[in-house]
């Protein structure tokens, strides 16, 4: 009888911990939500004066381009699940100096992929694309995570159409090997794919997203931050994430965790620099002091407590870095025999 009222004691106490527990949980993903209004007022929403550009690529794809500004150029390029918005803040703040280009990689918001489908150097071959078409020149490009993966591949595989255009580049968050650590690390991520393809293609015959819990889509948007985020730059990052499509990230699953480029970022010729937080879990800042080790004369900065979304968790001190990273090399392309 003892026993049987104990475990009726243990079953109430073990109730009412996981209640409240749920009952925070909802509160603090409350916390988390804010309309379109808190996000302009936050400066988390697009200029609405950008000019848009759907440059057409060889296999039939089509890229969705965004450009605010003018003055040197900087080109900014997002990560996995991302789209042009998460660089509000750049689109709003550095077009006082700059013009700046943003580039949707294909199977993102408005940016449509072609034959060919997805791969890391069809991607780099889809913003030389972007390059040409806008004639951009002397452009600092910026790459975040995934973005700054495909400015790597660039840089090794087509450097001569890439220095025509890029006269530096700026390595946000990203890594230059396996996202996988160990040295089975691409094998394990390779092997480990099939089982995420045939679910993303399962979610997207349902049509729901990538994340189809929205608890799940919140916690797993909470992990791209550090110590403080903001609820702005929490609702942004989820609400990308949740328009994801599940096919093309699917595809894009292989590519990006076997990604390898360690051994030839040796030959990269361009002045770099290379940008981390130090509460990033998703590309640790052991990999951004990998990037730098390896591009001659690269250097590296560490935001402390920041961690994945760097241009927006630390907007103001990444703007600042690129303003005067550009203005840099534009002084030294202008001194005579440059």
């Amino acid at each position: 009888m003892r026993w049987g009222r104990a475990a009726l004691i243990g079953a109430g106490v073990a109730a009412v911990v996981g209640g409240t527990a749920y009952v925070a949980e909802r509160s603090m993903i409350g916390r988390w939500r804010m309309d379109e209004e808190g996000l302009v007022a936050a400066g988390r929403s697009l200029p609405g004066d950008l000019q848009h550009h759907f440059v057409a690529v060889d296999d039939g794809g089509r890229i969705h381009v965004v450009e605010h500004g003018q003055g040197p150029p900087l080109v900014l390029v997002h990560g996995i699940m991302l789209g042009v918005a998460v660089w509000a803040p750049q689109l709003h703040q550095l077009a006082h100096h700059h013009r700046v280009i943003v580039v949707g990689q294909r199977g993102h918001g408005q940016s449509m992929a072609g034959e060919d489908g997805y791969s890391m150097d069809r991607l780099a071959k889809d913003l030389l694309a972007v390059l040409d078409q806008l004639d951009v020149r002397g452009a600092v490009l910026v790459g975040h995570s995934m973005g700054g993966m495909v400015a790597q591949l660039a840089a090794v595989d087509h450097w001569a159409a890439l220095a025509a255009r890029v006269s530096g580049l700026a390595l946000v968050a990203t890594t230059c090997g396996p996202l996988v650590p160990g040295p089975g690390g691409a094998a394990m991520a390779v092997a480990l794919t099939g089982g995420a393809r045939r679910a993303l293609r399962r979610n997207e015959r349902r049509g729901s997203g990538v994340l189809p819990q929205d608890d799940l889509r919140a916690w797993a948007t909470r992990m791209c931050f550090g110590l403080h985020p903001s609820p702005a730059d929490i609702e942004l990052t989820r609400s990308m994430i949740a328009a994801m499509s599940p096919s093309a990230m699917a595809d894009l699953l292989e590519p990006l965790l076997a990604f390898d480029v360690r051994g030839r970022i040796g030959a990269i010729d361009l002045p770099t620099e290379v940008v981390a937080g130090a509460r990033d879990v998703l590309t640790p800042p052991r990999m951004a002091e990998a990037i730098a080790a390896r591009i001659p004369g690269a250097d590296l900065t560490v935001f402390p407590g920041c961690g994945h979304m760097v241009m927006l968790e630390r907007a103001e001190e990444l703007d600042d870095l690129l303003h005067r990273f550009a203005d840099r090399l534009a002084r030294r392309k202008a001194r005579p025999g440059a």
